[in-house]
């Protein structure tokens, strides 16, 4: 079997999506990947268009394994969002067409089931804090749900959804969350007490904070039992990721920000993190995902990889193939998704009573509906950035 084309699909059913559709001399066979680098989808689809196909034409899809390492190592300049996210897309579809081929879900060729359903969380949503706390209890209930996710901030900050023209500049959050922790915490203590003991809450930090203030805020949770704290500081000096573990008791998720293996070394072999939550996007799909996990597996961390609404269906059950083929899976997202995606991508996993769960079809389980992504035409859109309302300086979004 060979490649013979490979095509790339730009949509915006609420969101932009970016979709890799890897096509073989056998008719019946294609894979599809999801390449969704949120506020970067066209720069992800240029390298794949110029770059990536002329390269990959007439090479056989079954070889994973050296595709993968074509892509990242022949380019030389390794590595990085873009790359990576190609990369992901493409991988993905590989894994898709060597499910089809051998008549085979996904799950089964990464070993085959250790669990029959996946746990996962969802979005508590709002227009402000009060709005989610008022909401909370309700939306528990009736999704059955048993692990929430709340986020730091003021108001509903929705990044790229909802767009409806192209933009020509980032939106503006203002905030400074350096003076915002007491408020976050009270926010959580809130949560807590509408929803009860026995909901799992984990609060997302969103890179937001110094490794004081973040001390600060999870040492003043630890009362309140979170599930963990996700991506409490940013990424960029491991050694404070060290320092916050060494002050608090608290579960730490990390590593949505990270690239590869590499990145993910100090905080699983040091024990400084309990989750690791990379994004496949970011981090060039099943192949890299699979050795993350396996490292994860030898220091006893557990995945939590990262699966928010600006990911498509077709990764959400890439994760779920994963999850349940795992055995130190923690805890899988459920994204919330506008149901305008579900008439693009078929397929994907179903949420029953804080559970997901998919269908037994050969490959990830997805298709596309290259009709329907053209009724929503792409929309440049970003991801927004963060100003302090004092005076306007940039921080972290």
């Amino acid at each position: 079997m060979k490649i013979v084309d490979i095509k790339t699909i730009l949509t915006c059913p609420g969101q932009n999506y970016l979709f890799i559709k890897v096509i073989t001399d056998d008719p019946d066979i294609y894979g599809i990947g999801d390449a969704s680098l949120n506020g970067r989808e066209k720069a992800v689809s240029d390298l794949t268009d110029e770059y990536l196909k002329p390269m990959l034409i007439g090479m056989d899809p079954d070889n994973i394994e050296e595709i993968w390492q074509l892509i990242y190592r022949g380019t030389y300049w390794r590595g990085g969002n873009i790359i990576m996210g190609a990369l992901c897309g493409i991988d993905m579809a590989l894994w898709d067409i060597k499910g089809k081929r051998a008549g085979l879900p996904l799950y089964s060729l990464l070993g085959g089931r250790v669990r029959n359903k996946v746990l996962c969380y969802s979005h508590v949503l709002g227009e402000t804090n009060q709005d989610k706390v008022e909401q909370a209890a309700e939306f528990v209930k009736k999704r059955g749900l048993r692990v929430i996710r709340l986020r730091a901030g003021l108001s509903a900050a929705n990044g790229t959804l909802n767009s409806t023209e192209a933009q020509n500049a980032p939106k503006i959050e203002k905030w400074d969350p350096e003076f915002y922790a007491d408020e976050m915490i009270e926010y959580f203590a809130n949560i807590r007490k509408v929803v009860g003991p026995k909901v799992g809450i984990i609060f997302d930090l969103h890179e937001r904070f110094s490794p004081e203030r973040a001390i600060y805020i999870m040492r003043k949770l630890e009362k309140y039992n979170p599930f963990f704290i996700e991506d409490p500081i940013a990424p960029d000096c491991t050694e404070s990721l060290k320092s916050v573990r060494s002050h608090t008791n608290v579960p730490i998720a990390f590593g949505e920000l990270y690239k590869s293996r590499w990145e993910c070394l100090p905080g699983i072999t040091n024990r400084w993190l309990d989750f690791i939550r990379c994004d496949l996007i970011r981090m060039g799909g099943i192949t890299e995902a699979r050795k993350i996990g396996a490292i994860a597996e030898t220091y006893d961390v557990k995945t939590a990889w990262h699966g928010p609404n600006d990911v498509s269906p077709v990764t959400h059950a890439v994760n779920w193939h994963l999850n349940v083929s795992a055995y130190n899976f923690g805890i899988q997202e459920d994204g919330t998704v506008d149901d305008k995606i579900n008439k693009v991508i078929k397929g994907g996993p179903v949420y029953r009573d804080g559970y997901l769960t998919m269908e037994d079809t050969p490959g990830i389980g997805c298709d596309i509906d290259e009709e329907a992504a053209k009724m929503y035409p792409y929309r440049r859109a970003y991801i927004p950035v963060c100003r302090r309302p004092e005076d306007g300086s940039l921080c972290d979004w």
